[in-house]
């Protein structure tokens, strides 16, 4: 299933809308319960282990799925920054990814 992401360096973790949980056949309640605070205050979030398919193959995440999250997904610190250098260039209004490869 495609979907896009905003890339969130002020994210700590990669929350995503609990519907796609549904969409990937997750049990999103089976999942570690986590309060996790955000713009709006705590939050429930189920985390669950999940392979994520981006740039240059599968990265596996680990991922928190609220159901009040106002958006599909955001990228964050703690999961996807953890597989990419990531450079924001603001005047060329784009982001830069550049796949961290661990042998």
């Amino acid at each position: 299933m495609r979907f896009e992401a905003l890339i969130d360096s002020g994210a700590a973790r990669c929350p995503f809308h609990a519907n796609l949980a549904a969409a990937i056949s997750l049990d999103l309640k089976a999942g570690e319960v986590e309060i996790l605070n955000g713009i709006g205050g705590p939050e429930i979030t189920w985390l669950h282990d999940i392979s994520l398919y981006v740039y240059g193959g599968p990265v596996r995440i680990r991922t928190g799925f609220k159901e009040t999250l106002p958006l599909a997904a955001l990228l964050g610190m703690n999961g996807f920054f953890q597989h990419f250098n990531v450079t924001f260039e603001g005047a060329a209004n784009r982001c830069v990814l550049d796949r961290i490869r661990i042998n």
